[in-house]
This record gives structure tokens, sequence and C-alpha cells, in this order.
């Protein structure tokens, strides 16, 4: 049957909404404590579930999926993909770097605030952090952006046949989405032994009412629902929306303040194989820093730039020049943030981006955070390598 007739065919009684919250809330709690009792290593580039790693993180799941491969990357599982998805939109995972390796690790003063929750308060601060707080272009690099718009589509739009639907469901709603919709109790998945690798073998979707009754209450407090691609609500969203119909949904996930890290910060700054390394206090503010940067360069500060790093919700970060444009409320700005304000450690690392025509990218990696230290002024540790010409004369019979 299509996805869009099943979904039309559900008559919704106006009764109390019940979710079964065990699937979902089990499997991230299954995780979160898998992680807390192994050492769970992450990929250095995109910081996912390392390959040796993704079959017994399947395999403790509430349904784990049967997959065929011999060297399974986090998104050859879905149901892991789309956990994870959920982990960073958390902000609970932290990463500890070594020059070896990275290990995931919890973020223990976060842990206490979620446990702290019911299990109905869990279940929708989940639905919440997948439907309008995760972004799976940054996080898991998904097709689409806002899942709640993706879900939405594939749930009412037209089809010619279940097989038109099966043959795109690797694009939409895309394979980490269909499994958290199983999850949250959107659906029924039936899948048969796998005949190629890589790949969940599904042959049939079955829509659940939960989703009719979850979807529109979820999209009606909101202006339009494209709006939540550009400015979505602040966290709690879903409280508001949801407590008329589950009394026990009373408190939402409570974060802990943002500490800083006072000291003196050793970074190395590299461009391409030149590279420069200099201690600069941590109450210094990313202007300065930039000024300094440039000036181990040799370059003219004299265009705009910004900083950019990934947070601890898997999203990148911007820090702008105070003359570029505002995007929202929550932009930061380099005359305003400083170094001990970054969310990173140790052996982790950011991007200067200097001048936006001649694009000049600057790797930043934080070498060590002296604790508890303070120096009068920057001061220039090591330089390996001629720094390159920032307007180089160009020969016009080149051109």
């Amino acid at each position: 049957m299509y996805i869009k007739q099943q979904y039309d065919k559900i008559e919704i009684e106006k009764k109390e909404i019940r979710v079964d919250k065990e699937s979902v809330v089990e499997n991230i709690n299954r995780v979160i404590e898998h992680i807390q009792n192994h050492k769970i290593l992450a990929t250095k580039a995109k910081r996912h579930f390392a390959i040796k790693q993704i079959k017994e993180l399947n395999d403790i799941l509430v349904n784990p999926i049967e997959i065929i491969s011999a060297r399974p990357a986090q998104k050859t599982y879905p149901n892991v993909n789309g956990i994870y998805l959920l982990l960073r939109a958390m902000g609970i995972l932290r990463f500890k770097v070594s020059k070896k390796e990275i290990a995931m690790e919890i973020n223990e003063e976060l842990l206490k605030n979620w446990q702290s929750l019911n299990a109905t308060e869990q279940y929708f601060m989940l639905l919440e952090f997948w439907l309008i707080h995760s972004n799976p272009r940054e996080t898991i690099e998904g097709f689409n952006d806002r899942p709640i718009i993706t879900l939405i589509s594939f749930f009412t739009r037209e089809r010619f046949s279940l097989d038109d639907t099966i043959s795109e469901l690797d694009y939409a709603p895309e394979y980490y989405n269909l499994a958290l919709c199983e999850m949250f109790g959107f659906v029924d998945i039936f899948a048969m032994k796998p005949k190629d690798k890589n790949r969940w073998n599904i042959v049939d979707v079955k829509v659940k009412p939960l989703v009719k009754k979850i979807l529109p209450l979820a999209i009606m407090e909101n202006r339009e629902i494209v709006s939540m691609l550009f400015d979505p609500p602040k966290l709690g969203f879903f409280q508001k929306v949801f407590q008329p119909h589950f009394r026990e949904y009373k408190n939402i996930l409570e974060y802990p303040k943002e500490t800083t890290t006072e000291g003196v910060y050793r970074l190395k700054i590299s461009l391409g194989r030149v590279y420069r390394t200099i201690e600069i206090n941590a109450d210094t503010n990313f202007e300065s820093l930039a000024i300094a940067i440039l000036e181990q360069f040799n370059f003219d500060c004299d265009h705009l730039y910004e900083f950019k790093f990934s947070d601890n919700f898997g999203k990148n970060i911007a820090i702008k020049h105070a003359e570029m444009s505002e995007d929202g409320d929550d932009d930061l700005w380099v005359d305003e943030y400083c170094l001990k304000n970054l969310p990173l450690q140790e052996l982790e690392s950011f991007k200067f981006i200097f001048d936006f025509g001649d694009w000049w990218e600057f790797d930043i990696l934080i070498e060590k955070i002296d604790k508890g230290r303070e120096i009068d002024s920057i001061e220039l540790i090591k330089s390996h390598g001629e720094a390159p010409e920032q307007y180089p004369d160009y020969d016009d019979e080149d051109w």
C-alpha cells in the first residue's frame, strides 16, 4: 500500500495520545551506558563511530538490523546512524583526543539531568532533538535538512507504487530517518535478509496512527513549516505543544552552565606546510587572535574573515568579523568571543578563513592549554617555512 494512502486512511480518535517510549528511549540509554563502560573510538575526520564498533552497537539495540558488510561505515547501519544523530543533537557526546586516537565520552553532568527526566519527557526531548534541532547535513552528511520537513513530505506526497517508494528510501526520507521513525513508533518496517552488501533490504513499510497524531501537532504552533529551516524554535518548544496531551511531560532537559578555560593556549597555525606556533592568553578575543595570525604570516589585515569550529552538538559554528551581516540572535563576533569560550580541548582544531576572495584558510591546532598560567604578550614559539606572499606579482603573459 502507498505511504500516503495509508496515512490518509488513518482516522484519529479524540482520545489521549499514547506513545511507545521503550524503543527510542531504551536505545539511547543503552548506547550511553555502552559508551560509559567501553572504549568507543571515533573516526578522526567525521567523529563517527569507528568501523570496528559499528556491529556491536547495532547488536545492543532493541531491534538490530541485518546487514552484510565486512567493513561497515556508520551509515551502513541506519539505526546506529540515527542514534548518533540524536546523541550529537543532545550535545551529550564528548571526545577525548590524543595523538593516536579519538575516544568518545559522555558529559556526566548533562547525563544526570537527562536521567532525572521521566520516560515521557525523554521521549519528547528526543523527538524535538530529531525533528527540529538536529542538522543531518553537518552531523552525518545527510541529503536533507530538518527531518520534520522531510517526514511531512514522505508521509503526504503522492507516489506511483510501493516499489517507487522503496527505491527512493535512500534519499527520501533517508534510511536513518526511517529507522528513527520505527523507534519513535511511526511505522513498522518489514525487511528480509539482504541480497547485496551494505543494504537494508526493506520490503514493506506500514504507517502507524501515531505519526498522524504527532506531526500535525508538531507544526501547528509554528508560522510556517519552512521557517523551521532558518529559524527553529527554542529548545522546549514541544513541551508547550504536547503537555496538554501528556500530564507527565513537566520538565525539559536542562543544560549545565558553559565553563571557560583560563590559562595559556599554545596554538600551531598552519597554512599548507608553513606553520607558526604561538602562545596566547585564554582571555584574548578572536579579533586580537586574527591580527596576531596575520602578523606572523606578514599579511595585511585588510579583508573580512571568520573562524570556524564544530561545537558539542555537531554543528558548524562561525565567529564572524564585526562588519559581516547578522544572520540571527546567536551569531558570534570576533570582538566579543574569547579563546577561553571555545568548546574545544587539547589536540582539537579550528579554522581561520581570511579574505573570502583569495580564500586563505589556516588550520589552528590547540597543542596545549596551560591552565592557571598567564603571559604578558603573545609569544612566537616556533616558525617553520616561508610565508606566501599575500599579493603575488603575476606576469601578464601567464594569464
